[in-house]
């Protein structure tokens, strides 16, 4: 299981998205995306667009796709509401509680229950370190 920390801004985010998609649609990894807004005044109506959505993962796959092709993101902020704002919030507070307040911020536990953090952009060999239980 990887947590990932993103702002729907963040382009470093939709790199990594892209490199996450092959081994989750492999069924080999898990990956729990987490919505924060550090980056751009539209960062908190895009993540509580995304948290709103009645399907947020593709939201956020369109997202991406938006934040590669244009810098801009693909869905449009809206007005946060009250639980959006609160999990948002949430999310931020747990972001800073790993030391880090850069995206994407990666955490994972290994089967033998290590948990080790990437920081950052990370490498592919990084990525299959993790999907083959071992700490990259």
């Amino acid at each position: 299981m990887v947590y990932d920390f993103f702002d729907p801004n963040c382009v470093y985010c939709a790199e990594a998205f892209k490199r996450e998609l092959p081994a989750i649609q492999s069924g080999q990894l898990t990956v729990r995306y987490v919505p924060v807004a550090i980056l751009a005044a539209s960062s908190l109506g895009k993540a509580a667009a995304i948290l709103e959505s009645h399907a947020p993962s593709h939201a956020l796959a369109i997202d991406f796709q938006g934040v590669m092709q244009n810098g801009s993101g693909g869905v449009r902020a809206i007005i946060p509401s009250d639980q959006a704002r609160a999990s948002i919030g949430r999310n931020l507070r747990l972001l800073m509680q790993t030391g880090n307040d850069i995206v994407p911020d990666l955490v994972f536990r290994l089967p033998d229950g290590h948990v080790g953090m990437i920081r950052g952009l990370f490498p592919v060999s990084a990525l299959d370190a993790i999907v083959a239980g071992q700490m990259p």
